[in-house]
């Protein structure tokens, strides 16, 4: 029973200790904000990161959730700092207890933690010595100790041209060693070429701004034939059809001459047809006409057209194509005439290209919805649907009137195709806002429309976010005042999203929570160092304030001053109060003053 209960207790402990994170709120309002917002770190290597609590509550129980390091509090922010990371896997997060509301809530910092491979090395499966041409090899790409393998790109190069990328599909945050294979066949022009391979951990933009990299050694491989004296290698299944494809494709190429030298014989004679117009250039489904014009000095009854549809009709040596519709996509049209005097046969070909402007256009980012952060990089996509040719087709990309790139179609499809065209950008706050558009444009040459097709793309409003950027600001430093003066300091930023402000004062008044603090009268307590913490959830900056603040002797003189000439005043009402009294209001005797003037009696 004593067991049990202890057994309980400890239950008891580990649940209270894991309380804050298993019953807390990932989806709260006002959850912890991390900076950065995730932390890549090479294994061994220090780390910390910095977390805001929520600005409008009270809590006594906050802090990070972390299987190492220490942290540090300083009012709403706490910092978590770790003097080497031997952790792997490393689960991080932060949370608070708000006490007014009860409410548990909490944010979770990804973290990764890598290592370099330690060796990369290149060979074949299960083969040594020369190759064969025309048979299938194995090479073989080992990478040594690498983690994560989920971020590894392993490239194999014949020289200095690309054969292929691999990754990985292993989760494995600790080391692995990892092997890559890529099938080559080669031939004899490979005849000592070098072969490598290259291992690059791709951490994203918190990694390192140089990706690791780690090359293997070349491996140079040699073309070799080998029939030993006396010995008649046996022929495989595949080698027999080759000796018995020969003939067969000698009989095809030598039908291939003769119809070139025909053809060759036919188009270069020397009073060839002409055409008017020399090209055509019609849209789909539209009426259409040409002209071909015989020669003028030889004699045939056997000339026209060559045409798939459409109706001819002869003039003289003149004979004119009429289409009602256009309904091919890539028709061959030809003129010919045999001349009854010389035998010649003589042909023109005449370049016909037939368009169909786009349906539709339209434009977004690949495999991203909503804002776009600032120095990212993110690829715009323009989708033309349903276009001919594809090959006269120039997209071009703007944002507002400002001209981001143009791209052209490699593909030589005559019929109408889908294609959709990439271009990469990497987004900055004065982008917020933007509107971003592409243009389809077919440029079809002398003889299309006067004006060309154009499409346009309905425009996309780009929302960038951006961490906040102080706007640079004379000031002093330090700021010095008197006592009795008004301070005033202004960290105003601008971000997105709209950033918060946090103050950390010297003195115990109550922090303000905008971006201007206000002192109506400051005294000496208000002397030290003002820190304003701006962060969104892109990033924060931090402003230091140094304010010394002095006495004001002058008030103090001043008062004494006054204080001096009141007491100078009171000493001497009281000095002439007293000789006042003294010298002008003694005793008197009226009875004399009488006596003076009574009657004198007469004798």
């Amino acid at each position: 029973m004593f067991f049990r209960f202890i057994l309980v207790s400890f239950s008891l402990v580990t649940f209270l200790r894991g309380f804050h994170v298993s019953s807390c709120d990932l989806n709260c309002t006002d959850k912890p904000v991390f900076t950065p917002t995730r932390l890549v770190v090479k294994y061994g290597d220090p780390a910390s990161a910095m977390c805001l609590i929520c600005q409008h509550c009270q809590s006594e129980s906050s802090g990070f959730e972390v299987p190492e390091g220490k942290q540090t509090v300083n009012g709403t922010t706490v910092t978590w700092t770790v003097g080497s990371m031997t952790e792997w896997n490393p689960a991080v997060s932060c949370y608070y207890s708000d006490d007014n509301t009860a409410q548990q809530c909490c944010s979770t910092l990804p973290v990764t933690v890598y290592q370099p491979p330690d060796n990369v090395s290149i060979g074949l499966v299960d083969h040594t010595g020369p190759m064969f041409e025309g048979h299938q090899y194995t090479l073989q790409c080992a990478v040594h100790n690498v983690a994560p393998v989920a971020s590894l790109t392993v490239t194999f190069y014949r020289g200095q041209t690309v054969l292929g990328q691999r990754q990985s599909n292993n989760t494995d945050k600790r080391p692995v060693t990892e092997t890559f294979i890529l099938n080559i066949t080669p031939s004899k022009e490979d005849d000592g070429g070098q072969y490598w391979c290259e291992a690059k951990l791709e951490l994203g933009p918190e990694g390192p701004q140089l990706p690791p990299v780690v090359m293997s050694q070349n491996v140079t491989v040699h073309y070799r034939i080998i029939i030993q004296s006396g010995q008649h290698p046996q022929p495989k299944p595949a080698e027999i059809y080759t000796l018995l494809l020969i003939p067969v494709a000698a009989g095809v190429v030598l039908v291939i001459i003769i119809i070139i030298f025909i053809k060759f014989k036919y188009l270069n004679c020397t009073d060839k047809p002409v055409f008017s117009p020399s090209r055509l250039v019609v849209k789909h489904g539209d009426p259409t006409s040409a002209t071909c014009l015989i020669c003028q000095h030889c004699q045939s009854e056997l000339f026209g057209f060559e045409v798939p549809v459409g109706t001819q009709a002869k003039n003289g040596t003149t004979v004119t194509w009429t289409v009602g519709s256009m309904t091919e996509w890539n028709p061959a049209v030809s003129c010919y005439y045999s001349d009854d005097n010389t035998a010649q046969q003589c042909c023109s070909t005449l370049p016909v290209t037939i368009y169909q402007p786009p349906d539709n256009v339209s434009i977004s980012f690949v495999n991203h919805t909503g804002p776009i952060v600032e120095g990212h990089q993110y690829t715009l996509q323009c989708t033309v649907h349903n276009v001919a040719p594809v090959a006269s087709l120039t997209v071009t990309f703007y944002r507002g009137q400002t001209t981001l790139g143009q791209l052209q179609s490699n593909k030589t499809d005559k019929k109408p195709v889908t294609e959709t065209f990439t271009l990469n950008i990497t987004p900055s706050k004065e982008n917020n806002g933007g509107q971003y558009r592409c243009e389809a444009k077919l440029e079809l040459g002398p003889e299309g429309p006067q004006l060309p097709p154009v499409v346009m793309s309905e425009s996309y409003t780009a929302t960038v976010h951006y961490k906040p950027q102080r706007e640079e600001t004379s000031q002093p430093d330090p700021i010095v005042l008197y006592e009795g003066e008004c301070l005033q300091l202004d960290c105003t930023a601008v971000g997105n999203p709209s950033p918060l402000y946090t103050w950390t004062l010297p003195s115990h008044q109550p922090p303000p929570s905008g971006s201007v603090l206000t002192i109506s009268s400051v005294t000496t307590a208000d002397h030290g160092k003002y820190s304003c913490l701006v962060n969104n959830d892109i990033g924060n900056v931090t402003v230091d304030f140094q304010v010394d603040v002095k006495v004001n002797y002058i008030l103090y003189i001043m008062v004494a001053v006054v204080a001096a000439l009141v007491v100078l005043v009171i000493i001497g009402a009281m000095v002439y109060s007293y000789y006042y009294k003294n010298n002008r209001m003694g005793q008197y005797n009226l009875m004399g003053v009488f006596r003076r003037h009574c009657a004198v009696p007469t004798v």
